[in-house]
């Protein structure tokens, strides 16, 4: 009778250590399983306020898709490998007007980049904008980072936009939250009525180590500026 106790009791113990161990090992286990390391989290920020007519708003969706087709861009996602990137699209406009067009996807060869390029041309305006929100596409953006199941090397927003933001959202504070957060913050100043507006994205939009804009004469050059851009965004995470 001792002896059957003293088993049960070795066994009770064993049977307890081990859900111990599971209570303390399976959350971390659930969390890695729920998060994909990638070289960069990137978000595009596509301007769908009132500045930008519908002839324009299309001109970024081709400009995105071409230069997913491109032969550099295509060997950027290459050289990303294993680990690839997650992208997605968001059009922004006045605060509460954000909206995910392409959600976050895991690109890792250049047939996911073709695909997903190919998908962003498809897409069409959802709204036209009252404002103009930097500060609303920049915190929307931050939230789609936040618990998007993805964990990156970087994590970038790529705001492109025609004008100053104009709402009542102040711009600073969510440019520094998103800083704070880890993120970097890059322009794609689109400079068709207004030419000085890379000046005003380096002094009020963009933030984070290396950040920087890039500069589109028109809309009519937001392909080859897009393209630019993220030549200098896809890149290893040790470079």
């Amino acid at each position: 009778m001792t002896g059957n106790w003293g088993m049960d009791m070795k066994a009770s113990t064993r049977h307890a250590v081990a859900a111990l161990l599971l209570a303390v090992c399976l959350p971390a286990f659930a969390q890695e399983r729920r998060e994909t390391v990638v070289a960069v989290e990137l978000v595009l920020a596509l301007d769908s306020s009132a500045s930008v007519d519908n002839a324009e708003f299309l001109l970024q969706l081709q400009g995105v898709a071409r230069a997913f087709a491109d032969p550099d861009v295509l060997k950027a996602v290459d050289r990303l490998r294993p680990l690839g990137a997650a992208i997605a699209v968001m059009q922004w406009g006045g605060p509460g007007e954000s909206r995910v067009v392409v959600p976050f996807t895991h690109i890792e060869t250049g047939r996911d980049a073709k695909a997903f390029g190919f998908v962003t041309g498809l897409i069409r305006r959802w709204n036209r904008a009252s404002t103009t929100s930097i500060a609303s596409g920049i915190s929307d953006s931050q939230r789609l980072l936040e618990g998007n199941g993805y964990d990156g090397y970087r994590k970038v927003i790529d705001v492109s936009g025609d004008g100053e933001d104009n709402s009542d959202i102040p711009l600073g504070a969510a440019r520094n939250a998103a800083r704070d957060a880890g993120i970097i913050i890059n322009g794609l100043a689109i400079e068709s009525d207004q030419k000085n507006l890379t000046a005003y994205y380096e002094n009020n939009v963009i933030a984070g180590p290396y950040a920087f804009v890039e500069t589109a004469n028109g809309f009519e050059d937001f392909a080859r500026a897009i393209k630019e851009k993220l030549l200098r965004e896809l890149r290893p995470p040790e470079s």
